[in-house]
């Protein structure tokens, strides 16, 4: 009996020290911290540091979604990863869906198609980075082009790939010619092209309307005798100003075309009768109706353009030669 009371005196002993060496020094409830730090892979700053963590360590995804829940966007532990401004929604849903609300390309519009935030997770030329999915890998963007910051995609065509706008038949016209003329206009002759989409004054231009245009084609400034002012692009009127083009020369009417018009494709507006269509230039012009007698192989008794490429080319094609003064 003796050595079974002095067993459990020890272990009475014992107990005490281990009691003894678990207290603590937080006496009540004013010693615990007003908040607590979020540690892990957050560390001190979440915001700025859960980004770094991925770059630093083989972290996956499902790791968040311990206290993000499973779609990140919710959970009683975790605040959403989608509610920073940072991030723009679910992936594999809503910003993959052209109809949505939140698809990617408008989100970016909205956002002066600043893809700094996309880069952060998918690498600077979008193709996968520590998200592990490459832009260019959806079908839509092509990496060769230059995946998602190729020209096209926000000024061109996504399935033929033609780096200009496709709103209206204009710049087509321009750029690959039409059915007065084989001449052409590359974009450089009206607009500063940039070399990548962050060039300076690529998406901060200094018109409030829109594209920069600044008309500096030679074939916009053709010098001819009956020439006046330098050409310009009037943004209150959206018009092109003082252009060979469109009737600025000898004889010419001096027509200052609406970007987005539709009667500059008469012969009359840039030489002859607006009102009528007829090209016959007016006085001094010799008045005569017969045009093709003068300028045979341009055009033919119905007053048809049969050779396009002597036609708006900055010359004047008559009797079968070129005349530099005129």
């Amino acid at each position: 009996m003796r050595q079974y009371i002095r067993t459990c005196s020890i272990l009475i002993v014992l107990f005490g020290f281990v009691l003894a060496g678990c207290t603590s020094d937080l006496k009540d409830a004013t010693d615990l911290p007003n908040e607590p730090v979020v540690r892990g892979p957050h560390g001190d700053n979440p915001i700025e540091n859960h980004g770094k963590f991925f770059t630093q360590s083989t972290l996956t995804i499902s790791e968040c979604r311990v206290c993000h829940s499973l779609d990140a966007t919710k959970s009683s532990m975790a605040p959403s990863c989608f509610t920073s401004g940072c991030h723009y929604g679910n992936h594999a849903s809503d910003l993959i869906v052209f109809a949505s609300p939140g698809f990617h390309g408008k989100l970016l519009s909205d956002r002066n198609y600043d893809v700094t935030g996309c880069q952060k997770c998918h690498d600077v030329d979008l193709s996968g980075g520590i998200a592990h999915k490459s832009c260019s890998g959806s079908g839509c963007h092509i990496a060769a082009d230059g995946g998602p910051l190729a020209c096209y995609t926000c000024h061109g065509h996504p399935v033929t790939k033609k780096i200009y706008p496709q709103e209206n038949s204009f710049h087509r016209t321009h750029l690959e010619g039409g059915t007065l003329s084989n001449t052409t206009v590359a974009c450089a002759e009206c607009h500063i092209v940039p070399q990548q989409v962050t060039d300076t004054g690529h998406l901060t231009g200094s018109n409030p309307n829109g594209a920069e245009v600044f008309l500096i084609a030679p074939l916009a400034a053709t010098m001819t005798n009956g020439k006046t002012g330098d050409p310009t692009f009037n943004y209150a009127t959206l018009s092109c100003e003082n252009v060979y083009c469109h009737g600025n020369f000898t004889n010419g009417n001096h027509f200052n075309p609406k970007w987005n018009g539709t009667e500059q494709a008469k012969c009359g507006t840039c030489h002859g009768d607006p009102a009528t269509g007829n090209p016959l230039p007016k006085s001094p012009h010799v008045q005569v109706q017969t045009c093709y007698t003068c300028h045979s192989g341009v055009i033919d008794q119905s007053g048809a353009i049969i050779d396009k490429a002597a036609h708006i080319n900055g010359k004047l094609n008559r009797f079968g030669s070129e005349v530099t003064d005129w």
